[in-house]
């Protein structure tokens, strides 16, 4: 039993840990001079998905627990543009690898044998990328993309978790600290 206890213990802990997102920013550029921000505008005939309602939320939260606080379009002093990325990956599965000794003349030989995938499966995922804007001069400041994949069949619970999470290890870092 306590094999099995402990067994969990190290899954879930190994489950619990989280890939660090790839970030980017303009080096040497100040960024204790914004203190609003507002979202970009969406594109022509586009609509905020429930999705896009949360990340908005968790940035918001973010950015305010930092001192940046939200404001309309027109007073901010930074632009906050975010989007969902899309990627697919193959999965394969059905392959097989078998080693085996046998014994032959006195002598054991070894032998390997291996067999490709059988199958493979297309599994489609999504990447949280934020970006901030100098409205300025309408060019971006800092980047960041969320390397932990958001699935297409997390439940509603598990996907506002999982986006919340994921904003705020993206901002951990915000604003950077040059070395």
């Amino acid at each position: 039993m306590l094999r099995i206890f402990t067994a969990f213990l190290l899954v879930l802990s190994i489950s619990a840990c989280t890939i660090k997102p790839a970030t980017d920013y303009v080096i040497g550029h100040d960024f204790s001079q914004y203190k609003n921000f507002a979202f970009a505008a969406p594109l022509e005939d586009e609509t905020v998905s429930i999705d896009g309602s949360r990340i908005e939320k968790a940035v918001a939260l973010q950015l305010s627990r930092k001192g940046i606080k939200q404001t309309g379009r027109q007073q901010a002093d930074l632009l906050v543009d975010y989007r969902i990325d899309s990627a697919t990956e193959l999965e394969s599965y059905g392959s097989s690898i078998g080693i085996g000794v046998s014994r032959g003349r006195g002598r054991g030989v070894g032998t390997i044998g291996m067999s490709t995938p059988s199958h493979y499966r297309e599994r489609k995922y999504g990447k949280i990328v934020i970006e901030f804007l100098n409205p300025l001069s309408s060019s971006v400041v800092w980047h960041s993309i969320s390397q932990s994949q958001l699935g297409e069949t997390m439940g509603p619970e598990k996907r506002a978790e999982f986006i919340k999470t994921q904003v705020e290890l993206m901002l951990s870092t915000y604003p950077p600290q040059e070395k």
